[in-house]
């Protein structure tokens, strides 16, 4: 499981009802955090991603799958 600051993304009031955030590009944030990841044989499980504001910070929450080396078949063909 991993728990990920997003640096710069704070709600900021608006009016006395309102918070609002600047708008961003969900991809553009994962992709240094998929890197980070991916030095470590690691990959993002996008279906488990949660985004969750505390105390009006941006935090990306989910769980990170280590990366398996693909099995081969190999058939042996003889007479």
């Amino acid at each position: 499981m991993f728990s990920y600051k997003v640096e710069g993304m704070l709600l900021e009031q608006y009016n006395d009802h309102l918070k609002l955030s600047k708008s961003f590009d969900r991809k553009a944030i994962l992709e240094p955090l998929k890197e980070t990841f991916a030095a470590d044989n690691f990959k993002i499980d996008e279906a488990s991603l949660s985004y969750k504001l505390i105390d009006d910070q941006l935090f990306i929450q989910g769980l990170a799958i280590e990366n398996e080396e693909p099995k081969t078949v190999g058939f042996r063909f003889g007479k």
